[in-house]
């Protein structure tokens, strides 16, 4: 894919979670004594921050929850934050975390690790804590992405959002890295950050009108991949009562092929033969880290087979911060068996077949440069004749072998051991942002439901957003089920009840404006038992190697 081409793809989905303007940093604000007085001057454990009113909330922008990881904890597990005595001025996001492309205006830094905080202007009690971690394929995104505004007035409720550390800074695993750590692992830095961000919400949150007892870790693709894995990370236990997975298919980075990717990072560094291999890695500027393996997470290079065709930033099963894999831990019982949301979207792939051009040909050869030995169980499954066209016959395989099913098998993992609630987004009109050159038409593709739940003002002045009246009543339901979820641990209280997921009923609840109502066909619709005779949790995680927009 062209360097064009991947500003496009990555501006087109940014302006699907457009971002709220904010004002300039200024001077830091007025001492901490007036906050008794001052609703919107907080003070937290390692000082006091200065945020903004707004006529129905506060908003928090860039409190840093954790020191830069920066010079010598650059690859090291995050650090507490120095304490600060002069209010900090919290009306600007603080830095994104560096990645490959600069996206709209953010400002790229390893100095990134901040959140953000909306709550409500005037609760009269402790309000749930709903924390958003946001997807990008563990390599691009960060917090600003959405504006939490809408959704904590309308839901009554206060929303954290996160930067966490991507690409090698955040998911680098290698020997060399595991033979200067305590307990001999590397990489899942962005998976520590994520963890230090809901410790400081469990130590500051009461301050800002949130309930610490009451929190829901909630996250879109690589950050519902996140939510998983925090289920079963030890590091993350008694930080978060509810779990939001919103299209995360539980798939890892193989550790043998991480640390492979490592090896050649390092050599491209030119560190390999370095007198301290680690010193000289530390020593390389930001950019040149960065540029040095480029991230194979692009729609159009979806699922490399060959490791030319990019490197694969991803968490790994380590044996410390993650002892083992989602289908592993949930097969096991192994995991924290907290009420779950789990979902997916109807047309999942066609954000990634959007702009590629496949005929006859392509097709097949498509499939065999994915599917190898199975590729023509696959052809058979979906012959071309029951398409409109090749390129939404692929988009179709991968909505159901990449989403759909897997997101099923792990609802079906969970459901005897926690109450969880499948729904599926099946809005077939939802707000096109990509640019689309083949006449594909988008429906409910990846990420576009996150508009529904985030449904903020930005998204309308760019156009990008929810806007019929049909769609605006779909957004304030999913709000309800969403929040009524993160207050009670049960999504009740709104039209249709939402009951948990039962496997012999196999029913999942499809949101499609004017009709929420409970779905039997999921499983035909999507081939899931064609795709489970494949195992395809298997083959993914292992040679097939996932690799998209997350």
């Amino acid at each position: 894919m062209t360097v064009s081409k991947i500003h496009s793809v990555v501006l087109a989905i940014a302006v699907a979670m457009v971002l709220p303007t904010a004002p300039r940093r200024g001077a830091l604000a007025q001492s901490r004594h007036h906050a008794a007085h001052d609703r919107s001057l907080v003070m937290t454990d390692k000082g006091p921050v200065r945020g903004t009113l707004a006529q129905d909330h506060r908003g928090f922008l860039g409190i840093p929850y954790a020191a830069p990881p920066t010079g010598e904890l650059r690859w090291k597990a995050p650090a507490p934050h120095a304490a600060w005595t002069t209010a900090l001025d919290a009306s600007l996001f603080g830095p994104t975390c560096a990645q490959p492309i600069t996206v709209l205006t953010y400002n790229n830094s390893e100095d990134c690790l901040y959140l953000n905080i909306y709550s409500p202007n005037t609760p009269r009690r402790l309000l749930p804590v709903m924390v958003w971690i946001h997807g990008g394929s563990f390599v691009i995104g960060s917090g600003q992405w959405t504006d939490g505004s809408m959704l904590a007035v309308k839901g009554q409720v206060v929303v954290v959002t996160i930067n966490y550390r991507l690409g090698p800074f955040g998911f680098l695993t290698d020997k060399v890295l595991d033979d200067e750590n305590p307990h001999h692992v590397s990489g899942n830095y962005g998976l520590l950050d994520q963890q230090a961000a809901l410790k400081w919400v469990k130590r500051n949150i009461a301050r800002f009108g949130g309930n610490p007892a009451r929190v829901t870790i909630f996250g879109e693709s690589a950050g519902g991949i996140s939510v998983a894995l925090q289920m079963i990370a030890p590091g993350a236990a008694g930080l978060f009562g509810r779990a939001i997975n919103e299209s995360g298919p539980g798939f890892l980075q193989p550790i043998a092929l991480a640390q492979k990717q490592g090896d050649k990072l390092i050599a491209t560094l030119g560190c390999r033969d370095a007198s301290d291999v680690i010193a000289c890695m530390r020593s390389k500027p930001t950019n040149e880290v960065l540029g040095a393996l480029p991230a194979s997470a692009l729609p159009a290079s979806a699922l490399p087979t060959n490791p030319k065709d990019g490197a694969l930033w991803f968490p790994v099963v380590d044996g410390f911060v993650l002892p083992l894999g989602p289908d592993e831990a949930f097969k096991s019982g192994r995991f924290r068996r907290v009420p779950v949301i789990n979902g997916s979207n109807h047309d999942e792939g066609r954000l990634y077949a959007s702009g590629q051009s496949i005929d006859e040909d392509g097709y097949s050869a498509t499939i065999r440069s994915r599917f190898d030995k199975n590729a023509k169980r696959v052809m058979e499954e979906y012959p071309l004749r029951a398409y409109p066209t090749p390129i939404q016959a692929w988009a179709t395989i991968f909505t159901d072998a990449f989403f759909s099913c897997p997101v099923r098998r792990t609802t079906r993992l969970l459901a005897p051991q926690t109450s969880v609630y499948a729904y599926e987004f099946e809005d077939p009109k939802a707000p096109e942002t990509m640019v689309r050159h083949n006449g594909l038409e988008m429906g409910a593709y990846h990420g576009v439901e996150v508009p529904y739940v985030f449904p903020t003002a930005s998204y309308f002045k760019h156009g990008a957003a929810v806007k019929w009246p049909a769609q605006l009543k779909l957004s304030e339901q999913m709000i309800s089920y969403w929040t009524r979820f993160a207050a009670s641990g049960h999504p009740d209280g709104t039209s249709p009840k939402w009951s948990p997921y039962r496997n012999a009923q196999d029913q999942v609840l499809s949101f499609a404006p004017g009709n929420i109502s409970y779905r039997s066909g999921f499983a035909k619709d999507h081939h899931c038992a064609f795709w489970d005779s494949l195992q395809m949790q298997r083959l993914i995680s292992g040679r097939l190697r996932l690799s998209h927009f997350e």
